[in-house]
């Protein structure tokens, strides 16, 4: 069940409190997206859940993210050795890296998230195409962050365990060459070693099981610094 404004509010403000005299820079993001919202109406963001979902997301990142922080270096390994491939790697590195880094893009995606723009449309098929990756014995992880941030659809792993970055899209070739460079600019900013952009026909028949076994098989094969663009189009 999804919490209030009011209880989100809450949560965040404690957060921000708890984490400051230890991790100033994670209780500076955290009052940045607190800022984001402190002048909103309940009702207005009642109507926006994307944002509630965002924040409820970042408060259970970042609630995490700084516990494990506290402890000994060998129970910190443990915890993380507990998580899967995609869990270990986003809050191992990809997490941490947005709390510590510049977001170039948070101006902007908070911008359209509160305007209603970010409507996360293609939510159901990569539910499915996740579905597919771990029915096929893979592993996924979405974070929102990952996806506003980091051109980053979903975070997938294979047999070897080794995580890869993935961008979808369905944009026609005369846009695809500057979504391409964009994606590429991103991962390469936030230290992502292994990404696809995978362009795709919507109206395919299981286009999610086809990009799926594309996931998987990257995922086990590529090298660090690589960065493959595929086409599936029939």
């Amino acid at each position: 069940m999804q919490k209030s404004p009011d209880e989100i509010r809450v949560e965040l403000i404690k957060l921000i409190e708890e984490t400051l005299p230890v991790f100033p820079k994670l209780s500076q993001r955290l009052s940045e997206m607190n800022r984001w919202i402190a002048r909103k109406k309940s009702g207005l963001l009642m109507s926006k859940p994307h944002i509630l979902q965002l924040l409820e997301e970042l408060i259970t990142d970042a609630t995490f993210w700084f516990e494990v922080q506290l402890l000994p270096d060998e129970d910190r390994e443990s915890e993380f050795a507990q998580l899967s491939p995609t869990e270990k790697y986003w809050y191992k590195y990809l997490f941490p890296a947005w709390i510590n880094e510049t977001d170039p893009k948070i101006y902007i995606w908070k911008q359209k998230l509160m305007a209603g723009e970010f409507e996360k449309s293609d939510a159901s098929l990569i539910e499915k195409i996740c579905q597919e990756i771990e029915n096929f014995g893979g592993d996924t992880f979405n974070p929102y962050i990952a996806d506003l941030s980091m051109a980053t659809d979903l975070i997938a792993s294979g047999m070897k365990e080794l995580p890869l970055c993935v961008q979808l899209t369905s944009v026609r070739d005369s846009l695809n060459q500057t979504k391409q460079a964009e994606w590429l600019s991103t991962l390469k900013y936030w230290g992502i070693k292994r990404g696809v952009f995978i362009n795709f026909n919507p109206t395919l028949n299981q286009v999610e099981l086809n990009i799926s076994q594309n996931v998987l098989q990257y995922s086990d094969h590529i090298e660090d610094n690589c960065y493959p663009v595929i086409k599936i189009d029939r």
